[in-house]
């Protein structure tokens, strides 16, 4: 039998759980990285085309400069 468990390590204590658990003959940690909202979200724009495209990095600092009002 095999059970998943989802601990927030936002805590002390779940970091200790976790610690503990990783000790432990009878349990497998697997930890996942999580992107979080700002990353989420600009996978989201890539993914629905919404990006810049320059043919140089010259041409992309000065639109960046000019976004800017440098």
């Amino acid at each position: 039998m095999q059970t998943t468990v989802v601990i927030d390590t936002r805590s002390i204590e779940a970091q200790k759980m976790l610690e503990f658990l990783k000790t432990t003959r009878y349990a497998k940690v697997i930890e996942e990285k999580i992107p979080n909202t700002e990353t989420l979200q600009a996978i989201d724009e890539i993914e629905s085309g919404n990006v810049n495209s320059y043919n140089s990095v010259k041409e992309m600092m000065q639109n960046l400069k000019e976004s800017a009002g440098v």
